[in-house]
């Protein structure tokens, strides 16, 4: 027997069950995720739920840790010289993966739960931006794109080199996009709304933070495209 070749095909049972939880989270929901239907889906027994992770409070940590990454990846909008367009595009992309996957993006965010269990939360307020980068990797896209629209002179309310200012400023678009679409999941806006609200209040903010109103009207064009 090739011993090598044999390794190499073992399966990876822990990756498995993760990757079982998460579809059956994004096709039928929180409620799907129960011990049988996980092991079930990955094509195990209910042991290994228990072998691997320790249970369910685990996998279904693990399960929020995996769509925070998958988070991440969807926000990776590629950087051009307009700061503010690309912020612009990254609040399209975290919309898009929301709407795209309701149920991860709920629990990750920890607005619902599976079967009383929750996805642990962390405080970022009080942390440095570095720490942001380290901890938070999907609000790093944000607090990134604010942090060069501060440098290029489009948003004047503070210093670049002031963490916390940045951090606050990042989370006022983060608590902007996450509310509006946590309302449009609820069934309270449709696909119109997101350009009279999110875009308009998007607009008003960046005005109110010391955007040029030309200036902003050129990346709105732009982000358009995306």
């Amino acid at each position: 027997m090739d011993t090598a070749a044999d390794t190499s095909a073992q399966r990876d049972v822990r990756t498995e069950l993760l990757h079982a939880a998460v579809g059956l989270l994004d096709d039928h929901g929180p409620d799907a995720l129960q011990t049988r239907k996980v092991a079930g889906a990955a094509g195990t027994s209910t042991m290994a739920v228990y072998t691997h992770f320790g249970g369910m409070r685990a996998l279904i940590a693990a399960v929020a840790q995996e769509g925070l990454r998958q988070f991440d990846a969807a926000l990776a909008v590629a950087p051009t010289e307009d700061p503010v367009a690309d912020l612009l595009r990254c609040g399209a992309a975290y919309r898009r993966f929301a709407i795209d996957r309701p149920h991860l993006y709920r629990l990750t965010f920890g607005s619902t739960s599976a079967h009383g269990i929750h996805a642990p939360a962390r405080n970022v307020l009080g942390l440095r931006v570095a720490e942001i980068n380290e901890q938070h990797p999907s609000l790093a896209h944000v607090v990134r794109h604010v942090h060069r629209a501060m440098t290029a002179g489009r948003i004047t309310a503070g210093s670049p080199d002031d963490d916390a200012i940045v951090l606050t400023i990042a989370s006022q678009f983060w608590t902007m996009i996450h509310g509006f679409v946590m309302l449009e999941l609820a069934g309270y806006y449709g696909d119109a709304a997101f350009g009279p609200v999110l875009g308009a209040l998007a607009s008003n903010t960046l005005l109110s933070l010391g955007d040029d109103a030309e200036a902003l009207a050129a990346s709105q064009a732009a982000a358009a495209d995306y």
